[in-house]
């Protein structure tokens, strides 16, 4: 933003920081929003130079007027009617993360790392309420604070502290919902490949988000896929 400061009869054009007092007095507030949402996330991007190119590690927080910013509409096939056409279902769900790594971010992030090409994956760390109101997020949206309140009220077999990656965290809890058996024969050979990776990662130095994720495929970290709002 600019003002303009008069001079000998001319116009001078005069920066304005954001959060500082310019020359002319004014004062500029960033991201003074009163409603809305905060959305935290990390995850890599993709860059590419003129000399170089590799994956880079991001931190940033995207602000929306609400979650329906991210809802998405799609046609479900559920079979054919009694003449053989097919027949869909219309879906609206909200698909936070789709909607971040497709759409929005490769254009904030643009603006903010003039290297970048594109994002393989984005973690949602939390997601506040502007107003300072109770978000009433699913599992698959939940920080982990809020996720350690819940597994302390239901009594779920989890501990926040084994887990560093809090998609791995979320995945079990709904899986865990879902089928308490499928999750229950599953930890031990789970535990023991988180312990390993974090043991891999203490030998060698590297930090939370530096080891590229291994998954196994479940119907629970499969349907994390969308928010389920």
């Amino acid at each position: 933003m600019v003002a303009f400061h008069h001079k000998d009869g001319k116009a001078y054009r005069v920066p304005l920081n954001p959060g500082k007092k310019g020359r002319c007095g004014m004062a500029q507030k960033k991201n003074n929003f009163e409603k809305g949402v905060k959305l935290v996330c990390h995850g890599q991007y993709y860059y590419k130079d003129s000399l170089n190119k590799g994956v880079k590690e991001f931190a940033h927080e995207v602000f929306s007027p609400s979650l329906e910013m991210f809802r998405e509409h799609a046609k479900k096939y559920i079979g054919t009617d009694d003449k053989g056409n097919q027949k869909f279902e219309d879906r609206s769900f909200i698909n936070v993360r789709g909607q971040l790594k497709r759409r929005l971010l490769p254009v904030l992030l643009k603006k903010k790392f003039p290297d970048f090409a594109r994002v393989p994956f984005v973690v949602i760390d939390e997601i506040i309420s502007l107003d300072g109101s109770e978000l009433d997020l699913p599992i698959t949206l939940r920080s982990k604070k809020q996720l350690a309140f819940q597994i302390t009220k239901e009594g779920m077999p989890l501990s926040v502290d084994d887990y560093v990656d809090i998609d791995d965290l979320r995945s079990d809890m709904l899986e865990y919902v879902q089928d308490p058996e499928a999750f229950l024969r599953n930890k031990t050979k789970r535990d023991k490949r988180r312990n390993e990776e974090r043991e891999f990662m203490r030998m060698n130095n590297l930090q939370e988000g530096e080891l590229p994720k291994k998954r196994e495929p479940s119907a629970a970290s499969t349907a994390a896929g969308i928010d389920g709002l």
